[in-house]
């Protein structure tokens, strides 16, 4: 008899405390979303006005650093890519924000010789992927990717958020 009440007292018991979770999943359904609380697409490109975005990437001896503006959906500002014994360049980027993509012109100085090629940076979850591809003709005296779509993210070079005095020195 004791084993016959525990039994039902324990059934019961998970019931009541499973319709209890029932009732709270609901009114955590039926909830407005709070405006406040929402936050921005991590791998949306912000496209705040007047605010420096600054990104570096240092691998070994070698590193990369970025910093751009954005007005209008028009991006401009400045990158570098700094290489240890190998020739390093520096120029300026213009291009345009779509979504969650970078895409700007690079004109750059390199060995005394001036350069112009596209790179897109992917933004994922607060760091910009660096785009690798093919370029359409290599001779050009301007370099775009023959297919945007087959651009690899993963190969390229990883940038994380940095401090923009400490970019703009490198940059310079």
């Amino acid at each position: 008899m004791k084993k016959a009440f525990l039994i039902l007292s324990g059934t019961i018991l998970l019931v009541s405390s499973c319709e209890k979770n029932i009732e709270k999943q609901s009114n955590v359904e039926n909830r407005k979303p709070d405006t406040l609380a929402v936050s921005e697409d991590p791998n949306q490109i912000s496209q705040k006005e007047n605010v420096d975005y600054c990104y570096m990437n240092v691998v070994g001896k070698d590193s990369m650093f970025i910093s751009y503006k954005i007005s209008n959906g028009n991006v401009s500002g400045k990158l570098k890519y700094k290489n240890f014994e190998k020739d390093s360049n520096s120029g300026d980027i213009t291009g345009k924000v779509a979504g969650d993509t970078l895409r700007v012109n690079y004109k750059f100085s390199s060995e005394g010789s001036v350069s112009e090629r596209e790179i897109y940076f992917l933004q994922d979850s607060g760091v910009l992927l660096e785009g690798i591809g093919d370029y359409a003709d290599p001779s050009a005296a301007k370099l775009v990717y023959s297919s945007p779509q087959a651009i690899n993210y993963t190969k390229g070079q990883r940038l994380t958020p940095a401090d923009c005095k400490m970019i703009a020195s490198k940059l310079k």
